[in-house]
Order: C-alpha cells, then sequence, then structure tokens
C-alpha cells in the first residue's frame, strides 16, 4: 500500500512541476490532479490560472507517457469565483 502511495505523490509532484513550467504557477488550490489511470486522466483547474489549451497541454504529456494521445472525454464547471473565475474538471482518454 505504501508503494501505490508513494507512486500517486511522485506523479503529482511530476504533474505539478509540468505545470509550473507551463505557466509559472504553483498554487496547489488552483489544479489539482483527480484522478488518472493508464486509461485517462482528470483534472480540477482555476480558469484564472490556466487555460484550456494548457490543460490539453499536461493531459497530453501524460498520454504520451503511454504511446498515446489525450482525447477530451468532457468538462464541467463545478465552482464559479469573482476572483478566481470558474472551477472546470476536465477529463480525458489516452487513445492511440
Amino acid at each position: 500500500m505504501g508503494t501505490m502511495h508513494g507512486g500517486y505523490n511522485v506523479m503529482r509532484r511530476a504533474i505539478l512541476l509540468m505545470s509550473i513550467g507551463l505557466c509559472g504557477c504553483a498554487a496547489d488550490d488552483e489544479f489539482r490532479v483527480l484522478s488518472y489511470t493508464p486509461t485517462g486522466i482528470e483534472y480540477s483547474v482555476w480558469t484564472g490560472a490556466y487555460s484550456r489549451e494548457a490543460v490539453a497541454d499536461m493531459a497530453q504529456q501524460y498520454c504520451q507517457r503511454e504511446g498515446k494521445k489525450a482525447q477530451i472525454i468532457d468538462s464541467e464547471t463545478a465552482e464559479k469565483n469573482l476572483f478566481k473565475g470558474s472551477r472546470v474538471v476536465y477529463r480525458f482518454s489516452c487513445v492511440s
């Protein structure tokens, strides 16, 4: 069980570092990986900090690790904030 949590933390850290490189932001509240599997990944982001294109780029990098391409399944607005914009959940599939 420790290995599973260790792998999860390593993946979260790698994705956070990628996000810092893409947009220069590091606030954990602005970007979260909600779930990931070899077949897809789900993010929660604030639109004031991340564009849809930046999120799609991160999903693409994640899926390329398996030799696949990211394809958006859907997105939904989960919350709205006057200062941060909208918190949107994006779901991507990794496809051949």
